[in-house]
Order: structure tokens, then sequence, then C-alpha cells
């Protein structure tokens, strides 16, 4: 291993980055390089976990704040005890998640109240309209410049 390893940090990451994704909607596509990351510990115990993580995945949108947190320190705990049986592992699990700072730092929420007739619109990142902004049901302005 190319740096010190720290187990706690590495494991906080991955718990946030998991949670993130199954949040967003992209656990699907981290799920199968998460089974190939936990192939150390033998089939069965990788299917467990992997069951146990689909279970997260279903109920996370529905959980409580305190919910995601708990779930939050179990997988740290989780990550953080397979890691210390297999340090090694710990390369393997950094090219797994994407680098720290291109994950978000928590999952966005986003709530919008009395927008009949309307249009939301979320992003994880800057939004450029150009010179004539966003405009939804509106005559166009392209006459008005």
């Amino acid at each position: 291993m190319s740096q010190e390893l720290d187990v706690m940090g590495l494991a906080s990451h991955g718990a946030q980055v998991l949670i993130t994704e199954m949040l967003t909607g992209g656990w699907q596509l981290l799920r199968e390089r998460i089974a190939r990351f936990l192939r150390r510990d033998g089939e069965e115990t990788s299917n467990r976990q992997l069951e146990m993580l689909d279970e997260i995945e279903r109920g996370l949108p529905e959980a409580s704040e305190a919910d995601r947190a708990a779930i939050h320190d179990r997988l740290v705990r989780q990550i953080a005890a397979y890691l210390d049986r297999f340090p090694e592992m710990a390369d393997e699990l950094r090219e797994v998640l994407p680098a720290r700072d291109e994950a978000p730092s928590a999952p966005s929420t986003m709530a919008a109240y009395n927008n009949t007739n309307s249009q939301v619109l979320q992003s994880l990142g800057d939004i450029d309209a150009g010179d004539g902004g966003i405009n939804y049901g509106v005559p166009s302005r392209k006459g008005e410049r």
C-alpha cells in the first residue's frame, strides 16, 4: 500500500458514498463493484452483506434523519471491520469510491411548495441558462433585447 491506512476516515467516506448512491439511484451501478470488493469474506458472507445493503437501500428514502445517522454509523463500523481484517483491500475500495472531492458531502434534499404549473430544477452543480434565463409557461423573450 502506497499510503498509510486511515481505516475510520476511509470507512466513513465509504459509508457516505453508499448512502448517497442509495438515495440518488446509483446503488445498482455501484453494487457490482461493492460485491467484488467484499469477495475476501467468501461468497456466502458477501451475499449476506449485499442483501443487507439492498435492504438498507429499499428503506433509506423513508428513513428519518436519526435512522440515517444510525445506518451511517453501522456502515462505518462494518467497512472498518472489513478493512481491519483485509487492509490490502483499502486501495481497491478507494478505486471503487469516487474521490472525496467528487462525492457530495451529504445527500441533497429539496422541497418545492405551491408550484402549480411550474417547473422545478434540481442540480448538483451550476445551471447556466445563457442570456435568456429559464422560463416555463411564459411568452418567449426573443424580441426583447
